[in-house]
């Protein structure tokens, strides 16, 4: 099922891609962004019921001239959190936070970049650090390969909001909504 996900979602992000017109605008040539959002697990983890948790992230992006794209490194903190309270049937709040630290290359491709309302779809590839935070009733850690697709929409040049698949390791993957606020990347005079 998840490779039938990834496939119709990579078909879509190229199609949206190659068969969208824009007017290519100078903008600067480097950006950096920050964010912070909620996540939510992605699959079932040991019965554990989902939980809302926080992620936090770090970005550096280069826009290539007078095309839509855009590549960058990535820096991403997030955390996949599930409560185990019916295991125990005892009232306590027991949970368990998977969290994933991502450090990952990212390409973007902007719909209508230079404009004051920029749609985006892109993904990062690279490598995760996996470990449990809070109470470990389920305790893993590792190193793993972490496919980041997302999609977003930039507000007048510095206001970001995105969502973002974090797909690592079973239990840590999770889906992120961020709030990033950007500096550089306007449109160049």
């Amino acid at each position: 099922m998840k490779k039938v996900i990834l496939f119709l979602l990579f078909v879509a992000v190229n199609s949206i891609a190659v068969y969208s017109q824009t007017s290519v605008r100078y903008v600067q040539k480097m950006e950096v962004e920050l964010r912070a959002g909620l996540t939510t697990p992605l699959g079932d983890y040991h019965t554990g019921k989902s939980q809302t948790s926080a992620s936090l992230g770090l970005e550096g992006r280069y826009n290539f001239r007078e095309t839509p794209w855009d590549c960058g490194i990535m820096l991403d903190l997030s955390t996949a959190r599930r409560g185990y309270e019916h295991l125990y049937n005892d009232g306590y709040d027991r949970w368990q936070s998977n969290r994933t630290l991502s450090f990952a290359l990212t390409g973007d491709y902007n719909f209508r970049q230079g404009t004051k309302i920029n749609p985006f779809v892109g993904t990062a590839v690279g490598v995760a650090y996996n470990d449990v935070v809070g109470d470990k009733y389920f305790p893993s850690n590792g190193i793993s390969m972490v496919f980041s697709p997302r999609i977003g929409v930039e507000f007048f040049y510095h206001l970001r909001i995105s969502a973002q698949l974090n797909l690592c390791r079973k239990g840590y993957n999770n889906l992120s909504v961020n709030l990033g606020l950007t500096f550089g990347g306007r449109p160049k005079k």
